[in-house]
């Protein structure tokens, strides 16, 4: 027994170690973060293009530090795939740029995506919580990859992501308006309502919540390979079947509220990935109440070429996939490639000035994409941008003007 208490001590030493030198390195990315702030502000010159100053506080130091805490490790399981893995990738890649361009997605990429029809087997069951029920609907994907799409076959693998699973608060009484939101990457859990901080919206506003669960996400998830993964930093292919069945899954959902449960209203609201997904789905449904984008990346093929691994063997692999023909996979999917349907003044985006994660540049991309409508800079980075009494207000204020709930005054955009 002593071998093994003092493997377990040293194991515990070595995981308290890495903690250490993570918070270390942490720390001095915010420090220097904060630094360059008051650098910026003192000489009036902009950190970033279309991006104001953030005002440098110790707050937006551990925002940015907290940001980079958790984003070096999700780096470092990025570096695991075996080299092999990105040659088979970069195969497929070349076989899905050449199949997407012969059935002419390149040039209009909206015929990439069928309409689906609304959901026939809507199973619904209570999930009881500390906190109150929650009901949890399924129903089977109506989705499937095109016949001999590249990766299609592999996707139809994926048993436990034939079914579309989402999360439900509703109030009892006369149809109200509805909010689906849309999750971040690695989410999908039960806990995301209140992870995300949205049970105020239902409690207190009165507003129904639909959370779906995306592909691979959750309970839908297949296992931990990189070609089991949605969003895949290995495989471009993945990223586009995801977003495709997203999109078909989504709609489907839309279709049942409208037909099934009769909502007067329906607003959309993404976080992070989220924020990706609910702006494609702009492209395709412009019957919607708003659209909000928090802490969003405009162009999901550039995060993916920037988020390189940590490990100088595989960057090289990594930079021979997500080149000039993972752009062009992406833009089969991107929500840059058609405009938004959704009307300019019920368009909304909330990004962080100091945002490690999802950086400015990409909410500046989408911005401009979206005609500029409103955006509000927060002084802080991708996990907590969605945290405060100001953001509660602001959200609660896009929330009455879009119809979704009763009179709020709307706070003023920084």
């Amino acid at each position: 027994m002593s071998l093994v208490a003092d493997l377990f001590v040293g194991l515990l030493v070595l995981l308290g170690a890495a903690v250490g030198v993570l918070l270390l390195f942490a720390g001095i990315a915010g420090a220097r973060y904060a630094a360059r702030a008051a650098r910026a502000k003192s000489s009036n010159v902009p950190m970033l293009p279309g991006v104001p100053n953030p005002a440098p506080t110790l707050g937006l130091a551990a925002a940015v530090a907290l940001d980079e805490f958790v984003w070096m490790p999700m780096r470092l399981l990025g570096s695991l795939a075996p080299v092999r893995s990105y040659e088979r990738a970069s195969s497929e890649l070349d076989d899905a740029v050449r199949f997407y361009e012969s059935n002419g997605w390149l040039d209009d990429p909206s015929s990439y995506f069928p309409t689906p029809a609304a959901p026939d087997d809507v199973q619904i069951r209570a999930i009881h919580r500390r906190r109150g029920t929650i009901e949890e609907i399924r129903f089977t994907s109506g989705w499937e990859p095109h016949p001999a799409e590249p990766g299609g076959e592999r996707w139809r693998s994926f048993r436990a992501n034939r079914q579309v699973i989402a999360r439900v608060l509703r109030h009892d009484g006369p149809p109200r308006p509805w909010l689906v939101c849309l999750h971040g990457q690695g989410m999908g859990r039960v806990a995301d309502v209140d992870t995300l901080r949205l049970r105020r919206v239902h409690e207190k506003l009165g507003v129904n919540l639909l959370l779906p669960v995306a592909p691979l996400h959750g309970p839908r998830a297949e296992g931990l390979q990189s070609d089991q993964q949605f969003v895949s930093n290995v495989y471009p292919v993945n990223d586009v079947l995801g977003l495709a069945q997203c999109m078909s899954d989504l709609r489907q959902i839309l279709a049942w509220l409208r037909e099934q449960e009769r909502a007067p209203r329906v607003g959309l609201y993404g976080f992070s990935l989220g924020s990706y997904l609910a702006s494609l789905l702009t492209t395709l449904d412009a019957d919607l109440a708003c659209v909000i984008a928090v802490v969003p990346s405009g162009d999901l093929a550039e995060a993916m070429r920037t988020s390189e691994p940590h490990f100088a063997s595989k960057q090289r692999a990594h930079r021979m996939v997500h080149d000039w023909r993972s752009a062009l996979a992406h833009r089969v999917v991107s929500p840059l490639a058609r405009p938004c349907l959704v009307p300019r003044e019920r368009r909304f985006i909330i990004a962080g000035q100091g945002d490690r994660i999802a950086p400015p540049p990409g909410a500046v991309l989408l911005w401009r994409h979206w005609e500029e409508p409103a955006i509000y800079w927060r002084p802080r980075g991708h996990l907590t941008t969605a945290r405060s009494a100001d953001y509660d207000e602001y959200l609660a204020g896009i929330l009455q003007m879009s119809g979704l709930t009763t009179p709020i005054t709307m706070p003023v955009s920084r």
